[in-house]
Order: C-alpha cells, then sequence, then structure tokens
C-alpha cells in the first residue's frame, strides 16, 4: 500500500518547534531602566580605565 508519508507516521514531530516557543523573560520597565543604567555604567568605567591609561603614559614619559 503505497500512501503518504505522513499517513504512516502516528505522530509527526514538527522541525521548528524551538523556533515557535517564546522563553518568557522580564520586559517590564524597570527592568529595561536596570540594564540600560548597567550598559551605561559599564561603558564609563571603561571610558575612565582608558583616560587613566594615556595619563599615566603621559606621566612616565615626562619622568624619563
Amino acid at each position: 500500500m503505497m500512501g503518504f508519508p505522513a499517513a504512516k507516521l502516528t505522530c509527526r514531530r514538527g522541525v521548528n518547534v524551538q523556533n515557535t516557543i517564546k522563553i518568557m523573560g522580564d520586559t517590564s520597565p524597570k527592568s529595561k531602566q536596570k540594564k540600560s543604567a548597567q550598559k551605561q555604567a559599564k561603558a564609563h568605567s571603561a571610558d575612565q580605565k582608558k583616560q587613566q591609561a594615556v595619563a599615566a603614559k603621559q606621566v612616565a614619559g615626562k619622568k624619563k
């Protein structure tokens, strides 16, 4: 008996099941504000480290 391949299977598994499942996440305004504040703080600290490194190089150059 030649039929459709799907007819032989009793239960077909979804191929893209992971794409359809949405993972719950905290998207409240408070959490968004916290994340943006953390990003700004991280960027600010990186800038400070760069400025300190430049200042240290300048001071080391003047001592010689």
